[in-house]
C-alpha cells in the first residue's frame, strides 16, 4: 500500500547517519526524495541507487536550500503526493516518527485547506497550549520537522531560492501569512531529535543553560542580510505581529554570536 506522504531531505556533506534513517524509511515503504548540493561527495548518491523508492536530484552543484526543498516538493506533487515531510540531514527520526506524523496528518486532512504546514517536533507543550485540533497555531517555524500541503506550497510558488540557506523557512511562513494559511505546531512527536547531531555546545547566561555556536563571519553576513531582508518585507505586507518576532529573533542571534566568541576568548585565555 502506498503511503499518504512523502519524505524530503536536503543534503550537503552528510554523514553515515542520515543514511541509516534513510534506509529506516524506504524499508518502512515512504518515498524518499532527495535534492544533493554535494554530489562530488557521492556516497548518497551511490546510496540511492541501491534502493527503489529513493528519488535523487542534483544540479551538481550547491545551489542552496531554497531550491532543493522546492525542487523535492514539487518533485512529490507531481508524482501525486498530496504531503510532504521534510527534514534537515542531521535531525533523527525513526520509523514510528514518520507513521506518527502520517496518522496525525490523516486524521486532520480536512485543516489541510486552512492551513500551508504542520511542524513537527518533541517540544513538549502542555495541554493549555495547544487547540483542540491537538495543535499550537504559530507565526515562524523551522524547516526540519515541516509537513508541507504541496497544494498549498504550490500556491506561493513553493520556497523562495532568493534565499540561500538562512531565511528560507521564516520566508515561507511569511508567504504563508500573506494568503491567509495558517502553521500548526505539534510538540510531542515520538522519536523526533533535533539536538544529538548538532554541532552546539553548551553555554551558559543568567544561570540557565543554552545551545550554541559561534557561526562563521560569511554564515553571519549571509543571515544578516537574509533577516534584514525579510523584516523589510514583512514591514511592507503589514505583517506587524511577524516583523516584530523577527527583530527579536536577529537581536537574540547577534548577542549569541558575541557572547560566545567572548566566552569562548575568555576560556582560550585561561585555558579553560
Amino acid at each position: 500500500m502506498r503511503r499518504k506522504i512523502a519524505v524530503g531531505i536536503v543534503v550537503y556533506n552528510s554523514g553515515e547517519n542520515l543514511l541509516e534513517r534513510l534506509k529506516i524509511a524506504v524499508s518502512a515503504g515512504y518515498s524518499v526524495y532527495i535534492f544533493d548540493n554535494s554530489p562530488s561527495s557521492d556516497s548518497v548518491k551511490k546510496f540511492a541507487k541501491q534502493y527503489e523508492g529513493l528519488n535523487y536530484y542534483t544540479c551538481g552543484k550547491n545551489v542552496g536550500l531554497g531550491y532543493g526543498i522546492s525542487t523535492v516538493c514539487a518533485q512529490a506533487e507531481i508524482d501525486g503526493f498530496q504531503s510532504l515531510v521534510f527534514f534537515d540531514q542531521d535531525t533523527g527520526f525513526s520509523k514510528e516518527t514518520l507513521d506518527f506524523i502520517e496518522e496525525f496528518y490523516l486524521r486532520r486532512v480536512n485543516l489541510s485547506s486552512d492551513y500551508s504546514a504542520f511542524i513537527f517536533n518533541a517540544k513538549n507543550f502542555t495541554s493549555v497550549d495547544l487547540n483542540e485540533n491537538g495543535l499550537k497555531d504559530i507565526d515562524l517555524a523551522i524547516n526540519s520537522g515541516s509537513l508541507y500541503f504541496l497544494e498549498n506550497l504550490k500556491k506561493q510558488h513553493w520556497h523562495d531560492c532568493s534565499y540561500f540557506v538562512d531565511g528560507v523557512d521564516y520566508k515561507f511562513c511569511l508567504d504563508s501569512a500573506r494568503l491567509n494559511m495558517k502553521i500548526g505546531e505539534c510538540s510531542y512527536t515520538p522519536g523526533f531529535d533535533h539536538v544529538t547531531e548538532q554541532e552546539d555546545s553548551v553555554y551558559a547566561l543568567f544561570g540557565k543553560k543554552y545551545q550554541l555556536r559561534p557561526y562563521p563571519w560569511r554564515r553571519i553576513l549571509d543571515t544578516s542580510i537574509s533577516s534584514i531582508r525579510l523584516i523589510a518585507s514583512s514591514v511592507f505586507s503589514g505583517k506587524w505581529k511577524i516583523s516584530k518576532k523577527l527583530v527579536r529573533l536577529f537581536s537574540i542571534y547577534l548577542i549569541s554570536q558575541i557572547y560566545v566568541r567572548v566566552v569562548n576568548f575568555w576560556r582560550l585565555k585561561n585555558n579553560v
